[in-house]
């Protein structure tokens, strides 16, 4: 048995692999970290001067879902920059809660309160979180070196 050979076959122009693609999505993907890194640093867009502890730990675990909110000095609440009423942030904390257990996840409220800031405020937080089934808590602060 012999295999035949078409006679075209010869005269056909080489695959060629055209690299514009490949760049294009190369450079979207650059834009879209670009960007996700940009709303993670917005996260925390409000300039707030932290709290000092000695037993502070750098936050490692991002694997929770989470919600920021920065207590200023004068009490209000800000997420992502944006100022928020208490309300408000109850209903971030209710709406995060359900998605998080749907997914079979527990979320986590963060909170970045100024030293400045009256703990009426920040137990209020902590009143909001326990109301919408958040349990975990996490307090940002600077850490202070003990020798």
């Amino acid at each position: 048995m012999t295999v035949r050979i078409p006679r075209n076959f010869l005269n056909r122009t080489p695959i060629r692999l055209s690299m514009t693609p490949m760049i294009d999505v190369v450079f979207l993907l650059i834009i879209f970290f670009l960007v996700a890194s940009y709303f993670v640093r917005s996260e925390q867009s409000r300039e707030v001067v932290l709290p000092e502890a000695t037993g502070a730990r750098r936050d490692t675990d991002e694997s929770l879902p989470h919600v920021t909110v920065t207590v200023e000095p004068d009490g209000t609440y800000s997420v992502a920059g944006q100022p928020l009423s208490a309300g408000q942030i109850e209903r971030q904390l209710r709406e995060l809660a359900e998605e998080s257990a749907a997914g079979g996840r527990s979320a986590q409220l963060r909170i970045r309160a100024d030293q400045q800031a009256d703990y009426r405020e920040i137990r209020q937080l902590i009143e909001l979180a326990a109301a919408a089934q958040i349990t975990s808590i996490r307090f940002a602060v600077t850490a202070i070196q003990t020798n």
